[in-house]
């Protein structure tokens, strides 16, 4: 399962590297910033992105949940929150997130603040939906217990 997961978070971090560079680009100035897709080459320099960041902290936040016993919300809220702050507060946090996390994260800060209260649940993006791949690779889950996990 180990190797799993690494080959996992190294293709998301990958995938998000390459896509870096094109992100909020529409497809006509993305072939004129690269041209033909066939054509194109890689980046010389890979970016490491605050989404690939903000989803190392939620899988290092479920492993420290899951080292104090099967995965539960009682045991997964305050490990994941203590990893989406500790990003939000790092100098590493320098790759333009988006406000809604970073209101969202702000808001996690305030330890009596309760989860869903520091949600952006009107929010138009779908950060969320883009770092919760480690939820998939918890082993022994049932598709209800994935789900509501990943909703939190």
């Amino acid at each position: 399962m180990r190797s799993s997961a690494t080959g996992a978070l190294t293709g998301l971090a990958l995938g998000d590297a390459l896509g870096f560079p094109t992100e909020f680009n529409d497809v006509p100035s993305i072939l004129a910033k690269c041209g033909p897709w066939r054509q194109m080459e890689l980046p010389r320099a890979a970016f490491v992105t605050d989404d690939t960041q903000m989803t190392l902290a939620l899988g290092r936040g479920l492993r420290t949940a899951m080292e104090r016993g099967p995965l539960a919300p009682v045991r997964m809220v305050r490990p994941v929150r203590e990893g989406y702050v500790e990003w939000w507060r790092s100098p590493e946090n320098n790759r333009a997130p988006g406000r809604t996390c970073l209101v969202a994260c702000e808001r996690l800060s305030h330890d009596a603040r309760r989860w869903q209260e520091a949600s952006q649940t009107g929010s138009k993006g779908c950060g969320a939906n883009m770092r919760v791949a480690p939820l998939g690779l918890v082993p022994g889950l049932s598709g209800e217990v994935r789900a509501g996990a990943a909703q939190l």
